[in-house]
């Protein structure tokens, strides 16, 4: 009996020590509607502009090469997710998730973490599958109020005994910009510790004109930047201070597609879709490293995550785990990502698919027929009406502007030399091969996964296509997506 005694010890103990074992606390935080090369360490044009996400890029990781599948808030925080593409998941647009899909959060729940979600939480539906413990929505620009209510959630899940998935999703440096409407005019939130001002303003993202009002209205932007900034600093001094900084993977994603501006945000080119991704899990990452080797996206954070924390994966989903690239490792396969873009808010429906390496790119606008004009919230406010009373006078910014409302079905960048994808080699005689490769490889992908536009794609020719594509789509997601629980883009 004793021996049998002994060999149930040591059977049972590896189990005992691994429920015993402390779980991996993770923090994730997202900045909203913000470029990529918008902060110093990514080669932001504003010196000093975000300290706080410079020191961390400097004690962790950052990948050179991170993407958003969609290129718009509610389906890109719903991929995050998910790992499922927009056209398994639900998440087409301004929509919720199908009932039979699982979320990271879901799992995290399973686990026994306690979970938060501070900004955006109307951009995760249904609710239910969420599973949010603790909710704040109103104080995400709020740097000091998202630093108290942190430190109340850590203590929380101190005293539960519990490990923590802290989501924290800033609204900056979504519209409304500060300083717009005046020198009293803070957005909607907490004053912020710098504030830019249009002479600070000497270089315009070379996918935009130079205009004075485009460089006013940038300087609003890369002043929600810096309160991004801010609010960053104020998460990450609380984590510290409650003892939790060295026991925590912190993932930032800043931002979760690229600024509210024309060809950037609700697009599929480089400025839509690239964002800055930066990982510190101590003892694990090692500091000031620069990942340029490997194309990830926001498809792959939830298996990612939950491998980190040695949990199960989400059965069934598009998203591979990157987690030997943050161990320093290096990935075949890893060299390309898909993007899409399928509806707008108000049901707004502009199909585009994007295949995607470091130096190409091949995107399908599958809504561009000649007629139809495109329309998103990324025209709102000053940039869009200055690039139309400039193009009066102006034939190179009228042929950009005129570009921009209608597209062409297909276009063809090397990002070698044009980063911001402004010649379009479609027609190139000398570039075909290489296009079509991408296409085919657009179109495997497209079919493997059920894409609803796949043979629309397959078939390009046949202009009666997506038209009855859409037609289906319009009736499946029929209702508005404000009912649903989105609220803007």
């Amino acid at each position: 009996m004793k021996a049998l005694l002994v060999i149930l010890s040591a059977l049972l103990l590896p189990c005992a020590e691994l429920r015993s074992a402390p779980r991996l606390n993770i923090l994730i935080f997202t900045s909203d509607d913000m470029n990529f090369d918008s902060s110093g360490v990514c080669g932001g044009p504003i010196k000093d502009l975000t300290p706080n996400l410079d020191r961390l890029a400097a004690e962790g990781l950052r990948f050179e090469h991170a993407y958003s599948t969609v290129a718009v808030c509610q389906p890109v925080r719903q991929i995050i997710q998910t790992g499922l593409y927009p056209h398994r998941s639900g998440a087409m647009g301004f929509f919720p998730v199908k009932p039979e899909v699982r979320t990271l959060n879901q799992q995290l729940h399973d686990a026994g973490y306690r979970i938060s979600m501070f900004g955006k939480n109307n951009h995760h539906q249904p609710a239910e599958k969420f599973c949010v413990d603790v909710a704040e929505d109103k104080i995400s620009r709020h740097p000091t109020q998202l630093a108290e209510a942190t430190r109340k959630f850590l203590k929380m899940a101190r005293e539960e005994g519990r490990p923590f998935f802290h989501n924290v999703n800033c609204y900056d440096p979504h519209r409304p910009f500060i300083g717009i409407n005046g020198t009293n005019d803070l957005a909607g939130g907490e004053r912020p510790s710098r504030w830019i001002k249009t002479d600070e303003i000497t270089q315009v993202p070379a996918f935009l004109e130079d205009l004075p009002a485009i460089r006013r209205e940038l300087a609003g932007y890369y002043t929600n930047v810096r309160r991004l900034d801010d609010a960053l600093g104020a998460v990450l001094k609380v984590l510290k201070e409650e003892g939790f900084a060295d026991n925590t993977l912190v993932m930032v994603y800043a931002g979760d597609h690229g600024m509210s501006f024309p060809f950037a945000k609700s697009n599929d080119y480089e400025n839509s879709s690239r964002g800055a991704l930066i990982i510190r899990w101590p003892g694990v990452t090692k500091p000031g490293v620069v990942d340029s080797n490997h194309l990830v996206s926001t498809l792959d954070f939830a298996p990612t995550l939950l491998e980190a924390a040695g949990l199960p994966p989400l059965s069934g989903i598009d998203g591979r785990s990157f987690l030997p690239a943050v161990k320093g490792e290096t990935m075949p396969g890893w060299d390309r990502v898909f993007t899409f873009y399928n509806a707008a808010f108000g049901n707004r429906w502009l199909p585009m698919r994007c295949v995607r390496t470091k130096d190409r790119s091949y995107i399908w606008n599958a809504w561009s027929d000649g007629q139809r004009q495109y329309q998103t919230e990324n025209m709102a406010g000053l940039t869009w009406k200055a690039m139309l009373a400039a193009a009066a006078t102006n034939a190179a910014i009228k042929g950009r502007t005129e570009f921009y409302l209608h597209r062409v079905p297909e276009e063809f960048y090397d990002l070698t030399n044009d980063r911001c994808e402004r010649k379009n080699l479609i027609g190139e005689p000398a570039r075909q091969t290489e296009i079509e490769a991408m296409r085919r490889g657009l179109l495997v992908l497209m079919r493997r996964t059920g894409d609803p536009f796949a043979e629309a794609f397959a078939h390009r020719d046949n202009k009666d296509l997506i038209p009855e594509v859409l037609k289906k789509l319009t009736q499946e997601y029929g209702a508005k997506p404000a009912a649903r629980g989105a609220t803007t883009e």
